[in-house]
C-alpha cells in the first residue's frame, strides 16, 4: 500500500498534468482512471464507466453514472466552468435509483479545476481546487479503506492567527511554567503543527489526532501526554518498547537533538488545551517564513525587543538584499546553462559549495530565505536534468541546511531559527517530491543550521563558521542580516564600550550607532578570508537605518572600511520606508548595502533609489557608489572650522544666557507682569528666539544687561532680584567655569550676537520639511545657542542656502537629531561647495537675488502663518512653493545642472566640486596614516 507522502506526490503530478483540460467528453474517463491510480487503485478491477440507470423519470437526463464503484463511490464530470452543485445533486437521484447494494457512500463530482466531494449519509460536502489536491489527498481516504478521523477545516495561518502561540505562551507563563522550558516547549510544539499538515509523518493530523483522543479535556494529563510524545520523538523505532500503543508509535523517530533535552512538563488548564487544539487547525503547511519572526514578536514584550535589537522583516525587504548579494547573479547563471548538461551539473555542483552567515539572525528570516530560494535554484536544475532520467535518486538534492550560520542574542529566537530552518528544508522536499515524482523526506533529522546563541560582537566569526574544516570544498562565504538598530543616545554603557573596543583608535567612534560594529565585523572577516584563502569569494549585504550613511558617522565607519580593510560597496538601496510583517510594524527609514573585497568587486555597481520612501525602487548601473549612497567620488565629508572658499562669511552660534532662566521672559503675560510693576526695564527687555521660537512663532524676551549703567540698575528692584538669582544660580554650579562667571551676573554666559542685521537658521527642523526656513532678523533680536547667525548675509548668499541644492547637501552631510535635521556649522555650512562668486555671469548672480527676493515676499502675503505652518509640506502656499522652485532653478543653473536633476545627481555634482576644493579621496596613497583603524584626511580650516 502507498504511504500518504507517495500519494501526495503522485496527487502533485496529477494536478499539474491536468490543470488546463476544459472538455467532459474528451478527457473524463481519463481523469478519472488517473484520479484512482493516484491512491494505487486499479480502476478496471473495481469500477465501470457510462453505467446505465434505470428508473430515472423521463427527461431527468440521459441516465448514465460516468463511474460507479458499486457500494463505494460514485463520480460525475462536467465541462469546465460548470455548477458542481447541481452535478452532485443529479448524481445523487441517480444514486437513489439503484439497487441497495450498489448505492455509493460518497460521491465526487468535478469539471477538471474543480473537485466537490460529498457523504451521502450526512451530506457533508468539500469543495476544493484541483491544484490543491496535494493537500487534500486524505479526503479520498475511504478509497483505500481508511477513514479520516478528524475533518478539521484549515484556516490559512497568517500573522494574525500565528499570534494563537504568543498567547499559549502568556497563558504558559502566568501559570508559573516560565524561562527555557517554557521556549523549549513551544519551538517543539512549532514543529509538531507544521508536521502535522505537511506529511511530516505518514498520517496527515496524528499530532491533533493524538490531543483530541489521547488527553483529558480537562487539560490535567496534556503536559505528560505530551511528555511521553518528546521521548518517542528521540527514540529509534527499532529501540521503542514493544507495548508502545500505536497512537505513539506511528510518530517516526526525528532526532536532530530536538526532543532530545528533557524539560519539565507543562501543566495544562482546559483553555490552554483547548488553544492547542485550535492551533492544530490552522494550516501551517502554508506558514510563510515571516511567520516565525512575528510569532515570536508576540510573545516578547517591547522594552526586551528594542534592548536585543528584535527586528522582523518581510520577505520583500529581504529579498532586496538577498537578490544583488548573490541569487541575481546565480539566476543568471542557471540561465545561461539552460539545455547544456556539462553547464547545468556544474551549476549544480557550485550550490553546495556556498556558506552563509547572518550575525543577528533573529529567529532566522534571512537564512530562511536564503536556503528556500537555493534550494528552488537546485530544483530548477535537477527537474532539467530529470527529464528522461530512469535513476532518479542519482540526482537528489544537494543543497542542505547545514550550509547556513547564524548567531543570535536571546534564546528562544535562536531555537526557533533552527526550527524554522528544518521546517523550511521540508517544505522545499515537498516541492522536490511533486517535481521530481518521488517522495523526499529527511528523517531522522541529520544536518542542522549552525545557530549559536550569543552575543555577536563577542562570537569569532571565523570560528563559528568552521571554514578550515571544510575550505577546499567552500568557494563563497555570504555575510547578509539586519543587526540591531539601536542608535549611540539609546546604547546601553556595555553596548558604548563594545562599539569603542571593535573601533579601537578610530577617531569619532563615538559618534557611531550599535549596528556599525556589524559592518566592521563584517569587513574583518572577510579581509581574513581573502587573505587566508585567495581563492574564495565572500561578500557581504547588512540592513541599517540610514544615519550610517549621514552626517558624522560617515568618516569613522567608511574610512575603517573602505580605506583600511580595503572594501568597496557593490550595491545599495537608498533610503526606503522598512516594512515587516510583525504586528507593530514600525516606521523605519533605512538602506540595504552590500560590499565586498575591492579585489573581488564588479566593474559595474547596482544602486537602487526610492522617489520617496514609500516609492517602487529604480535601478541604476553605475560605476561607483560611495558611503552617501550615490553615484560619485569616494570621498567623505569632515567637518571644517571655516567655509571652505574664501569670502563667504562665518557662520556663530547663538548667544547662552547661561542664567538658569531667571533673565528669560518665558511668554507674553511674565513680560507684561514685570512691566507693569517695573515700567523702566522696557529698553533692556530683547525678543529672544531658539530654533522652537523662530519656527513656531512663539514670542520670548530676555534682559540683555551687559552694557547697562550700574546707576539704572540700582532703580529696577525686580532687574536686581533676577540678577542676584543669577549669581547664586551660577555659584552653586559644578561646573568651575559656571561658577567663576557668577562674578559678572548681568552678562551672557556666551554672547555672540551680531552688531547688524543678520540671516537666522535653525538648528534643529522637522525630517518633513522639504526646505529649512531661515530668516532675516535684526540686531534688537537674540538667538539662542541652538540656532545660528550669519552676519551681514545678503540676497544671493540666502538664496544659496535657502536652496534645494544646499537642502540635498545638509540631508547628507548632517547628523540628525532623532529623525530631526541637524543644521551644523562644521558639517553643513563649512564644507558646503560655495560657487565662486566672481566668476559666475552677473545675470545668474541676478536670477538668484531676484528669486530669493521672491521667497521672501511670497512668506509675507500670510502674516499670520508662522514658518513651521508655511514650510508644512501638507499647506505649504502654491505661491510660496512656486518661489523656491524657480529658486532652486536659479541656484542650480549655477552649478550647471539641470532642472530636471535627481537629488543624487545633485549631490554626486557636490561631492566633487568639494572634492576640488578639499582632496579628501578616501585611500588615496598620499593619505599618511593616523592611528590604528583609520585613515587621515585633509581637514580644512
Amino acid at each position: 500500500m502507498l504511504t500518504w507522502n507517495e500519494i501526495r506526490t503522485r496527487a502533485a503530478q496529477f494536478a499539474e498534468r491536468w490543470q488546463d483540460a476544459v472538455k467532459e467528453n474528451a478527457e473524463a474517463q481519463t481523469f478519472w482512471n488517473e484520479l484512482l491510480a493516484v491512491y494505487g487503485i486499479d480502476r478496471r478491477r473495481v469500477a465501470a464507466f457510462e453505467r446505465k440507470v434505470k428508473g430515472l423519470e423521463k427527461g431527468s437526463g440521459r441516465g448514465r453514472i460516468d463511474l460507479l464503484w458499486p457500494g463505494l463511490f460514485m463520480a460525475e464530470h462536467k465541462s469546465k466552468g460548470r455548477n458542481l452543485t447541481e452535478a452532485t445533486q443529479q448524481a445523487i437521484e441517480y444514486a437513489q435509483v439503484l439497487e441497495q447494494h450498489e448505492r455509493p457512500q460518497w460521491i465526487a463530482v468535478s469539471d477538471f479545476g474543480q473537485i466537490r466531494l460529498q457523504e451521502v449519509s450526512t451530506g457533508e460536502a468539500w469543495q476544493f481546487s484541483l491544484s490543491d489536491l496535494p493537500r487534500q489527498v486524505e479526503r479520498f481516504a475511504f478509497l483505500i479503506g481508511k477513514q479520516l478521523r478528524h475533518q478539521r477545516e484549515a484556516d490559512p495561518v497568517n500573522v494574525k492567527a500565528a499570534q494563537q502561540m504568543g498567547k499559549l505562551h502568556n497563558l504558559l507563563e502566568s501559570s508559573g511554567y516560565t524561562g527555557h522550558a517554557l521556549e523549549v516547549l513551544l519551538v517543539r510544539l512549532l514543529f509538531l503543527l507544521f508536521g502535522d499538515d505537511t506529511g511530516l509523518w505518514d498520517e496527515r493530523g496524528l499530532f491533533y489526532d493524538l490531543l483530541a483522543d489521547h488527553t483529558r479535556s480537562d487539560g490535567e494529563d496534556t503536559g505528560s501526554v505530551l511528555g511521553r510524545l518528546f521521548q518517542v520523538l528521540d527514540t529509534p523505532s527499532d529501540r521503542r518498547q514493544a507495548n508502545l500503543p500505536e497512537w505513539l508509535n506511528a510518530f517516526p523517530y526525528v532526532n536532530g537533538e530536538l526532543f532530545k533535552e528533557r524539560i519539565d512538563l507543562a501543566d495544562f488548564s482546559p483553555k490552554m488545551r483547548e488553544m492547542l487544539l485550535s492551533a492544530c487547525t490552522l494550516d501551517w503547511g502554508a506558514v510563510s517564513p515571516a511567520i516565525f519572526g512575528s510569532m515570536f514578536q508576540a510573545v516578547m514584550d517591547k522594552t526586551e525587543r528594542r534592548n536585543l535589537g528584535a527586528h522582523y522583516t518581510s520577505e520583500a525587504n529581504i529579498l532586496k538584499a538577498l537578490g544583488p548579494l548573490f541569487l541575481d547573479e546565480l539566476h543568471a547563471q542557471r540561465e545561461a546553462a539552460r539545455g547544456n548538461k556539462a553547464r547545468l551539473e556544474a551549476f549544480r555542483e557550485s550550490l553546495p559549495r556556498m556558506r552563509f552567515l547572518d550575525p543577528a539572525c533573529g529567529s532566522g528570516n534571512f537564512l530562511i530565505l536564503a536556503f528556500r530560494e537555493l534550494r528552488r535554484l537546485e530544483l530548477d536544475v535537477l527537474v532539467e536534468l530529470s527529464r528522461g532520467q530512469q535513476f532518479l535518486h542519482m540526482i537528489l538534492p544537494q543543497v542542505h541546511v547545514g550550509q547556513f550560520y547564524g548567531i543570535e542574542y536571546d534564546e528562544f529566537p535562536s531555537q526557533i531559527a533552527r526550527v524554522a530552518m528544518w521546517l523550511t528544508d521540508h517544505q522545499m522536499n515537498l516541492e522536490a517530491s511533486h517535481q521530481l515524482g518521488q517522495p523526499i523526506i529527511n528523517l531522522p533529522l541529520i544536518q542542522a543550521a549552525h545557530i549559536k546563541h550569543g552575543d555577536a560582537l563577542e562570537v569569532d566569526w571565523l570560528e563559528h563558521l568552521e571554514l578550515e574544516r571544510d575550505v577546499n570544498g567552500l568557494a563563497r562565504v555570504y555575510v547578509v542580516g539586519n543587526p540591531p538598530f539601536s542608535g549611540r543616545r539609546h546604547m546601553s554603557t556595555s553596548q558604548r564600550q563594545q562599539v569603542q573596543r571593535i573601533f579601537e583608535g578610530v577617531r569619532n567612534a563615538g559618534n557611531l550607532d550599535y549596528v556599525a560594529a556589524w559592518f566592521l565585523r563584517a569587513a574583518q572577516l572577510m579581509t581574513v578570508i581573502t587573505r587566508n584563502w585567495p581563492h574564495m569569494q565572500t561578500a557581504a549585504a547588512l540592513v541599517s537605518t540610514n544615519s550610517v550613511t549621514q552626517g558624522e558617522q560617515v568618516a569613522p565607519l567608511w574610512e575603517t572600511i573602505l580605506g583600511d580593510h580595503r572594501q568597496a560597496i557593490t550595491f545599495a538601496h537608498r533610503t526606503f520606508k522598512w516594512q515587516n510583517d510583525a504586528q507593530n510594524n514600525a516606521a523605519v527609514h533605512c538602506v540595504i548595502i552590500g560590499f565586498r573585497p575591492v579585489t573581488q568587486t564588479p566593474r559595474e555597481r547596482r544602486l537602487f533609489d526610492y522617489a520617496t520612501p514609500s516609492s517602487v525602487a529604480t535601478e541604476s548601473r553605475v560605476d561607483a557608489i560611495n558611503p552617501y549612497l550615490i553615484n560619485g567620488p569616494d570621498v567623505i565629508v569632515r567637518k571644517a572650522q571655516r567655509p571652505l572658499r574664501r569670502g563667504i562669511p562665518e557662520l556663530s552660534f547663538g548667544s547662552m544666557p547661561l542664567d538658569g532662566g531667571h533673565l528669560c521672559i518665558n511668554n507674553r503675560a511674565e513680560r507684561d507682569a514685570l512691566l507693569a510693576v517695573e515700567p523702566g526695564a522696557e529698553p533692556f527687555l530683547f525678543p529672544m528666539l531658539g530654533a522652537q521660537e523662530l519656527l513656531n512663532g512663539e514670542p520670548r524676551w530676555v534682559l540683555s544687561l551687559k552694557d547697562a549703567d550700574p546707576g539704572v540698575l540700582r532703580q529696577l528692584p525686580e532687574v536686581v532680584k533676577r540678577v542676584q538669582a543669577v549669581r547664586e544660580w551660577r555659584a552653586s554650579r559644578d561646573r568651575a567655569q559656571t561658577a567663576r562667571m557668577a562674578d559678572s551676573p548681568t552678562s551672557f554666559g556666551e554672547w555672540r550676537h551680531p552688531d547688524g542685521p543678520y540671516l537666522a537658521i535653525p538648528g534643529v527642523s522637522s525630517e518633513r520639511r522639504q526646505y529649512i526656513p531661515m530668516v532675516f532678523l535684526d540686531e534688537r533680536t537674540i538667538i539662542k545657542d541652538q540656532t545660528f547667525s550669519l552676519p551681514g548675509a545678503d540676497l544671493f548668499q540666502f538664496g544659496v542656502l535657502q536652496s534645494r541644492l544646499h537642502m540635498d547637501w545638509m540631508r547628507a552631510v548632517s547628523g540628525r537629531l532623532e529623525s530631526r535635521y541637524r543644521y551644523s556649522k562644521d558639517l553643513s555650512y563649512n564644507t558646503f561647495p560655495w560657487p565662486d562668486r566672481d566668476a559666475l555671469p552677473g545675470k545668474q548672480v541676478q536670477a538668484v537675488e531676484h528669486a530669493a527676493q521672491q521667497v521672501l515676499e511670497a512668506r509675507t502675503r500670510f502674516p499670520n502663518s508662522t514658518l513651521a505652518q508655511l514650510y508644512d509640506p501638507n499647506v505649504m502656499p502654491t505661491v510660496l512653493r512656486a518661489a523656491h522652485q524657480t529658486l532652486d532653478r536659479a541656484v542650480e543653473a549655477l552649478y550647471g545642472l539641470k532642472a530636471s536633476s535627481t537629488e543624487a545627481q545633485r549631490l554626486a555634482l557636490l561631492l566633487t566640486r568639494y572634492q576640488e576644493l578639499v582632496p579628501t579621496l578616501l585611500g588615496a596613497s598620499t593619505a599618511p596614516k593616523k592611528t590604528r583603524g583609520s585613515r587621515r584626511v585633509s581637514e580644512p580650516g
